[in-house]
């Protein structure tokens, strides 16, 4: 087997050839452009290749994030555009760099790592430990005749600039103040804000943003991908939106499940457009123990009444974790109490975030009201 390592500047073009011919082929754009965070410098000690006769032929990368959830937060690695030369493939080589990924997840206490692909390829996934979840958005589908059903309430709209970046700080607080998804720096937003086939609108009030909405054209990323601001400048840009689309076309529109401005806007005006998204997501659990700790908080504000005990061992990650809760609220620890269950990490992914529909619910063995835990990852940081 040859050697796995790190991706340096020398080999970055291989590395983008390779999955923009498994990824991006017949397609106007490429993973450097599409993924910029990804494949920056600072990242590549985390692209993991495989190189025969020096050449590269296989790769995983992952990008490190920080992800908070009303009062909590955690740790999480996105495994990013994976692909092994058709002539090398079914040798190990992508297992080999997704194990090394994971192995340093674990070194950095990264709690989970987290991956969108095709069921056609869980199989893979499933030798390093991933296991589905069930569906983590609502997706509405619009039209160009949806334009009159959202009112105009007034406000100016204009266009985001990136290159003066006017409204920047305005966008990153109107994300902010929906309280959860990915910590986005000003760096990563001008980066976001630039991606291709992608346009910024912004509500204008006295001069002030008060909304904004991602229009994207990308082939990865399509449709109304990111809003906030007040419901009415959502609502504004919507209708704008819309009324701008050729006539007879579709546009998705995203929500995530814990709700969000726009989410409340769609629901209130195409309630009936309302579908599960068919994207699937994979998780593994780095750290159990660790991670269910960190949202301890969040798990808490479920145990009503209290009375909820049990614990469970996690095979594969050598850990037991006890779950007492009361009216004083919710203590884990380490003892073993009874019920007592023994899990692989793929049989926890279920439990804690809900079981994929391939699966279906008889793959959650333990009945408790802590579960399912959900997170919100937006369309843009999904890489």
């Amino acid at each position: 087997m040859p050697r796995v390592q790190e991706c340096t500047p020398r080999e970055l073009p291989e590395v983008i050839g390779l999955v923009d011919d498994a990824m991006r082929q017949g397609m106007d754009q490429t993973m450097l452009t599409d993924y910029p965070l990804v494949y920056q410098e600072s990242n590549h000690r985390n692209i993991r290749i495989i190189k025969v006769d020096g050449r590269t032929v296989s790769v995983v990368p992952f990008l490190l994030r920080t992800v908070d959830v009303e009062d909590v937060s955690f740790k999480i690695g996105i495994i990013s555009p994976t692909a092994t030369d058709p002539e090398h493939r079914h040798r190990g080589y992508g297992l080999a760099c997704l194990r090394s990924c994971l192995a340093s997840m674990e070194e950095m206490e990264c709690d989970l790592s987290v991956l969108w692909t095709r069921i056609a390829t869980f199989p893979f996934y499933e030798h390093g430990a991933f296991e589905p979840v069930r569906y983590q958005e609502w997706i509405y589908t619009c039209t160009s005749e949806d334009g009159g059903r959202f009112r105009d309430h007034g406000e100016q709209v204009v266009r985001y600039d990136p290159s003066t970046g006017t409204h920047l700080d305005r966008i990153r607080s109107m994300h902010e103040a929906e309280g959860y998804g990915v910590r986005r720096s000003r760096s990563e937003w001008e980066a976001l804000l630039r991606l291709p086939l992608m346009r910024t609108l912004v509500a204008e009030e006295d001069g002030a943003a008060t909304g904004y909405l991602i229009v994207s054209g990308a082939g990865n990323k399509p449709g109304f991908i990111e809003a906030g601001g007040n419901g009415k400048a959502v609502e504004t840009l919507y209708s704008h939106a819309l009324r701008k689309l050729p006539e007879g076309s579709q546009i998705q529109s995203y929500d995530p499940l814990t709700g969000s401005t726009a989410g409340q806007l769609l629901e209130r005006t195409l309630p009936r457009r309302r579908q599960k998204t068919t994207k699937s997501m994979m998780i593994r659990i780095n750290c159990p123990t660790a991670f269910l700790h960190k949202i301890r908080a969040w798990l808490e504000r479920r145990t009503g009444s209290g009375g909820e005990e049990f614990s469970i061992g996690v095979t594969d990650a050598a850990e037991q974790i006890s779950f007492r809760s009361s009216k004083e609220g919710l203590l884990l620890g380490q003892d073993r109490l009874e019920p007592h269950y023994e899990l692989t990490r793929r049989e926890l992914t279920p439990l804690v975030f809900g079981p994929h529909p391939v699966r279906g619910e008889e793959s959650t063995r333990i009945e408790t009201p802590l579960f399912p835990f959900y997170f919100p990852l937006w369309q843009l940081d999904q890489s």
